[in-house]
């Protein structure tokens, strides 16, 4: 009987402790969505409409002496972890955006999404 009772306990407080999950989200950079990235043409928009859609970009490189690449990254992260068995499932969304911008227009844009789930 009191083993029954030992393990009783046991079985009890892994049972408590499994059923303990921490869900974590983490977001970084400017969200991106086909939406937004549809309002961009090419030989039409200007460096303040892009501004205006996107914010500031993550990075900015000087291509020569009339273009200039703008780059947006973004990473949405969502995911559930329990304390005894780790990470059981996550749902990661990343985007790249691209854009060359010559003499203050656009000239050239890449938009490029990738969508991850792992569930167990």
């Amino acid at each position: 009987m009191k083993n029954i009772k030992k393990f009783l306990v046991i079985l009890s407080s892994i049972l408590a402790l499994s059923a303990c999950a921490q869900k974590n989200f983490i977001e970084q950079g400017s969200p991106l969505n086909n939406e937004k990235v549809s309002k961009i043409v090419e030989g039409s928009s200007t460096e303040s409409q892009i501004l205006s859609i996107f914010g500031e970009p993550t990075t900015k490189k000087i291509l020569n002496n009339n273009e200039t690449q703008w780059t947006y990254q973004y990473t949405k992260k969502s995911s559930t972890s329990h304390m005894l068995i780790g990470e059981t499932q996550y749902n990661i969304l990343e985007g790249k955006l691209d854009i060359i911008i010559s003499k203050g227009v656009v000239t050239w844009f890449n938009y490029d999404e990738n969508q991850k789930q792992k569930k167990w």
